[in-house]
């Protein structure tokens, strides 16, 4: 895979020094493999029995469990192994999961839709949307445009960089955060990575600002906004923004190391940048539906969307508005991935989607996760590895 997706290796550095004082000696005890998979149809069995090699491949300590949704013409696949939570159940296909980051392509999608409808300008400064204010106390607030802020051009300061931050979220994990609190956060904490649309730096700041931006503009809570613009009308019925909106289900628990986070409040990730629940069959909608024609009303919107900054492809992280452009067995493809293991790729040529999670945020477990994804691609693409399950 010639660029992963865009996840910020900047986040992964920080979060290094931290985790060695969260993750236990030893790493998670072995969980039990689960198989839970739908029957394949005539002609899908090489293809999915691969599929669910990876799958049994990447259940290995300190990974608990994951989940793996695969659609393309003629292909089905639903599948999960491992463990819901430690000492639990086996995981199944169906059961949600914490999406994080992946969450800002469903923002920016939605921005695109207020746009299309006139309720909001992406050229805009922001200024025109948020209170004067804090427009002011943002380092560049008058020149920095709602674009800037969904294709991380802005250069605003990314809290979730600041080390002290994400300790506190470990120390305090009850704490409910207000979208503001956030922004305080970064702007007391570090300086602009560099003047508007003078380079790349991925921001959760800029996204929280999005998300503020975009109640504004539309003068409807950003919950009801996912709702009715996105997921209603794409039948995506479990998922939902976590806090605002009642559970659709079982939600799989995410570990960092041997530490569950499933009871944290989920307020620390969940307001633009991160904070949706879904299922791996939910997000294999929701990017079927972006590529083919149903979630704009214009094709213009998407090529909008998809369109790389030259800062990120300078950056060598090419992002357009809340989406990452990759390469894969010569393919283009198209996607996100988020903190707590979520993924969703879409390759367009080939009508392929892959998405689901892997339920570890463990620093050693990245790697073996993005290798888990551009497997999953090979396999989806029908070029899988020749030593695919030894090399998990």
């Amino acid at each position: 895979m010639r660029s992963k997706i865009s996840h910020r290796v900047q986040k992964s550095r920080v979060l290094g020094a931290v985790l060695a004082g969260v993750v236990l000696s030893g790493g998670l005890a072995a969980p039990a493999l689960a198989r839970t998979a739908r029957v394949p149809a005539a002609g899908q069995d090489t293809t999915n029995a691969q599929l669910r090699c990876l799958l049994d491949g990447v259940v290995t300590p300190p990974v608990p469990g994951a989940i793996l949704t695969v659609t393309g013409p003629g292909r089905r696949f639903d599948g999960a192994a491992g463990v819901y939570e430690l000492d639990g159940r086996a995981l199944r296909a169906s059961d949600a999961f914490r999406t994080a980051s992946v969450t800002k392509t469903m923002t920016a999608a939605v921005a695109l839709r207020l746009a299309e409808r006139g309720d909001l300008r992406l050229d805009a400064p922001i200024g025109r949307y948020l209170d004067r204010k804090l427009v002011a106390r943002i380092p560049y607030g008058s020149r920095i445009t709602v674009r800037q802020l969904l294709d991380h051009t802005a250069g605003l300061y990314d809290y979730v960089e600041n080390e002290k931050w994400f300790q506190y979220v470990l120390d305090h994990p009850d704490k409910t955060w207000k979208p503001r609190e956030l922004v305080d956060w970064a702007l007391r904490s570090g300086k602009p990575y560099f003047a508007p649309a003078k380079g790349y730096h991925y921001s959760d700041t800029g996204y929280v600002l999005a998300g503020l931006v975009i109640e504004k503009a539309a003068k409807k809570p950003l919950h009801r906004l996912y709702r009715s613009l996105l997921l209603q009308p794409l039948k995506m019925d479990r998922t939902y923004l976590e806090w605002w909106e009642p559970h659709r289900g079982p939600r799989a628990h995410n570990y960092i190391g041997e530490r569950d986070t499933y009871d944290f409040n989920p307020t620390f990730d969940t307001f633009g940048g991160g904070g949706l629940v879904s299922t791996g069959a939910d997000l294999n909608r929701f990017m079927r539906g972006l590529f083919e024609g149903k979630v704009f009303k214009r094709p213009a919107t998407l090529r909008t969307m998809l369109r790389s900054t030259p800062q990120s492809v300078k950056a060598g992280a090419p992002y357009g508005l809340g989406i990452a452009r990759l390469t894969v067995a010569g393919e283009t493809a198209y996607g996100h991935n988020g903190f707590f293991g979520a993924f969703q790729v879409y390759v367009p040529k080939k009508g392929v989607a892959v998405t689901g999670t892997v339920t570890q945020s463990q620093l050693g477990a990245k790697k073996e996760t993005s290798r888990f994804i551009e497997n999953a691609l090979l396999v989806a693409l029908g070029k899988p590895p020749a030593d695919l399950c030894k090399r998990q």
